[in-house]
């Protein structure tokens, strides 16, 4: 009997804009515009809020124009259907000088392992590396103090937290200095392991990735998207479903509010999206990364605000951070370096004038903007609260999510 012919599929292709580059795969659509929720999002006036979507067809891929208000443009022309590849040039909003987007094939995989950094989802985000240096001869020092050989400037490091090390057989190794937030290779954590090509060490905020020749550092400032696949979660042995086959992408400094009545399963989404409850099915991507997967190492960057106050109500506002701070940095960071970032964390959230007042006598809004600076003092990427403005008055409501508003527009996702 003859085998069906396959029907082609488009490339996956790698389309790179201002703002970092996407991978994307021929299972779905990329819709581009300035709406926070497009797959691209392009952050320029000239570019309609639903501007254009990238299909996959057949063997190859279509840019069409969602009839914009500025038009998308390709060798200077104005089109609304057209074939796109590696090589393809597009611009939106203007012919001449508008945001830019271009197409590539994606880089290839060494031959001899699969790569750690490949993304198992549909999409994934390919980031420059914030700092590139030859790979050691030697043994290297990382931590948060400045005699080590890789300094990295982050209170959730440890002063001597780890040492990369070059083994006489030409491969390395990572070793965790008993730090206190621990060294992790590839989401797991380690006290010491082999590292290899594509392996992903993370220490703190920073990863780090033996390329070729090179080591490679990326460093988490915040701005980073979630993806949730097809989330799905049923109790009483199946037979009642609480997420039926939830997907939807969370850009870049984005806020998201999910809304619903009591029972329509918020918090068992919740749970799911922060991990402390992985869905039975189903993939949460964190930057392109398995936030099941790598959970131990991620959990770092994700900040909860619970719907009930967790601080001590009769002390002041700075004294709650300050032992917040204590017991989530490092025993080796100097008191200096607390009062510091408690003070930093007062500010952004316009907690000047009560940091002196008991917890007890602030109102509502007051209590929430300090949980929220609880979960700020470790920096984290993502933020997620449990109804924020449960039992607020309409204009302390407004307050608050204003507040949200200003912490997604500083550079964090917020759910």
């Amino acid at each position: 009997m003859a085998e069906r012919p396959v029907a082609p599929t488009a490339p996956e292709l790698v389309l790179e804009t201002e703002a970092g580059s996407t991978v994307m795969s021929p299972a779905r659509d990329y819709h581009v515009g300035r709406d926070p929720l497009s797959d691209i999002v392009i952050d320029d006036v000239r570019v309609s809020w639903h501007h254009a979507v990238l299909r996959p067809d057949a063997d190859h891929w279509t840019i069409e124009d969602e009839n914009s208000t500025n038009g998308t443009f390709a060798d200077g022309r104005r089109i609304h259907a057209r074939g796109v590849g590696p090589g393809s040039v597009i611009r939106f909003g203007n012919p001449a000088d508008g945001p830019r987007a271009v197409l590539t094939s994606p880089p290839v995989a060494p031959p001899e392992r699969p790569s750690a950094v490949s993304m198992p989802g549909l999409t994934a985000t390919y980031r420059r590396p914030t700092t590139v240096r030859p790979l050691p001869s030697r043994t290297v020092r990382i931590g948060r103090a400045a005699d080590n050989d890789l300094v990295i400037d982050d209170l959730i490091v440890s002063r001597r937290h780890a040492e990369l090390r070059a083994l006489p057989d030409g491969t390395y190794e990572i070793a965790d200095l008993g730090s206190h937030n621990g060294t992790y290779l590839n989401g797991s954590p380690v006290t010491a392991a082999p590292v290899g090509p594509g392996d992903i060490v993370g220490i703190g905020h920073s990863a780090f990735c033996l390329v070729g020749d090179q080591l490679q550092e990326y460093v988490d400032t915040g701005e980073v998207s979630l993806d949730v696949q097809d989330l799905t979660v049923a109790v009483d042995r199946g037979r009642k479903t609480l997420l039926d086959h939830v997907s939807f992408p969370v850009g870049e400094k984005c806020l998201l509010a999910v809304v619903g009545p009591s029972g329509a399963g918020k918090s068992t989404l919740l749970n799911a999206l922060t991990g402390q409850r992985p869905a039975d099915h189903g993939t949460v991507l964190y930057d392109g990364r398995d936030l099941y997967r790598d959970y131990a190492e991620l959990r770092q960057r994700i900040g909860l605000v619970p719907q009930d106050d967790i601080l001590h109500a009769q002390l002041t506002v700075r004294s709650a951070l300050s032992y917040a701070a204590e017991l989530r940095f490092p025993q080796d960071t100097a008191k200096a370096e607390r009062r510091a970032r408690v003070e930093e964390v007062i500010r952004e959230l316009g907690l000047e004038q009560r940091a002196g007042q008991p917890v007890h006598s602030l109102s509502g809004g007051q209590r929430k903007r300090v949980s929220v600076a609880l979960e700020l003092l470790t920096k984290p990427s993502l933020l997620f609260l449990d109804e924020p403005t449960s039992g607020l008055d309409p204009g302390m409501d407004r307050s608050v999510m204003h507040m949200l508003r200003g912490l997604a527009d500083d550079g964090r996702t917020v759910v």
